[in-house]
């Protein structure tokens, strides 16, 4: 028999937005309790040996699940992980290429190009990096 108990909290964080969470429980025993077999036994001497035998099958199931999840988000995690690392190292090779574009400019005269350039790439590199670091906990 299956019981189950629900939970809803609510909570405002600092920026004044409406959070919910919802904690779901529930027990669900393979089993039924000492009085059902004992019912059950009487219409059929062999059903307790069934009712393991499936209980047994459904736990050895949900550990496969389990398993199989466990995983896949393994799997994602490390795909995740290595997407974010790879566009940070480009971001910031561009970012370091757009540098030396502007410190080419201004080496060849053209300081008003250069210095806008490079002005312009240090505050976009400054947005990113400060977006970056603000959406880590996202």
């Amino acid at each position: 028999m299956a019981k189950q108990s629900q939970q809803n909290r609510l909570a405002r964080n600092n920026r004044n937005e409406l959070m919910v969470e919802q904690n779901l429980t529930i027990d669900d025993s393979l089993l039924p309790n000492a009085s059902e077999l004992e019912r059950l036994k009487e219409v059929d001497p062999n059903i307790i040996q069934w009712i393991l035998n499936h209980a047994e099958i459904e736990q050895n199931a949900r550990i496969q699940y389990n398993k199989d999840y466990m995983k896949l988000n393994n799997y994602n995690t490390r795909k995740v992980h290595r997407f974010n690392f790879t566009a940070l190292f480009f971001g910031f090779i561009l970012f370091l290429s757009v540098l030396a574009l502007s410190a080419i400019f201004i080496i060849n005269g053209m300081n008003v190009q250069g210095t806008i350039f490079g002005g312009s790439a240090i505050i976009a590199g400054i947005i990113f990096f400060i977006k970056a670091a603000t959406n880590k906990h996202k």
